[in-house]
């Protein structure tokens, strides 16, 4: 096959795949707009942000911490800092994968604030990697690559690691060390 036969099918094929794809998007779409499976993934729908909420976030201001307390209405976070900063919460604050009643003291957070009000608010996921020493039922030990000893919570993991085992894990930190484990990936050695 020459060169030219060569980029002749390509471009055939490219304009094929093309009006293909218009036909396959104008025939999902029907009449009356996109698919509700795109406006419920893009709320500002095509063309927009994708953000419905995006004028909300406007002038708010990240706070990174942990939760100190919680009560109804109120969530008071210790910042990195040990500067305390109280905000206000109500049925619009969002907790990502869950209510904000189920938050608890010493867990990590990032949260969205406007005037003094939490939006958004998420647990910061902890990550890292290493050797796996001292396995007890649902307790072990990772030893991270700089030598660092972190005290991992099995509880969540299906298929638990041995000692030796060189791991990834991805979890949430419960008690300002240990790792509540979400997800675990063996490594190869």
């Amino acid at each position: 096959m020459s060169k030219k036969s060569a980029w002749a099918g390509a471009i055939v094929a490219a304009v094929g795949l093309t009006v293909g794809g218009i036909a396959v998007a104008t025939a999902a779409e029907g009449q009356d707009g996109p698919p509700a499976a795109f406006a419920e993934r893009h709320p500002g729908g095509p063309g927009k942000g994708g953000r419905a909420d995006k004028a909300k976030l406007k002038d708010s201001t990240l706070v990174v911490g942990r939760v100190k307390s919680v009560e109804t209405g109120k969530l008071v976070i210790t910042k990195d800092d040990g500067s305390e900063v109280s905000l206000t919460t109500d049925g619009a604050t969002k907790l990502r994968g869950g209510d904000i009643a189920g938050l608890k003291a010493d867990q990590r957070v990032t949260v969205r604030v406007k005037d003094g009000k939490a939006l958004n608010v998420a647990l910061a996921k902890a990550q890292t990697r290493g050797t796996v020493k001292d396995v007890n039922g649902n307790n072990a030990t990772l030893v991270q690559v700089d030598g660092l000893q972190t005290p991992l919570d099995l509880s969540a993991v299906t298929e638990k690691p041995k000692n030796g085992d060189l791991v990834a894990v991805t979890g949430t930190v419960s008690d300002g060390k240990t790792i509540k484990v979400d997800k675990l990936r063996q490594l190869p050695k």
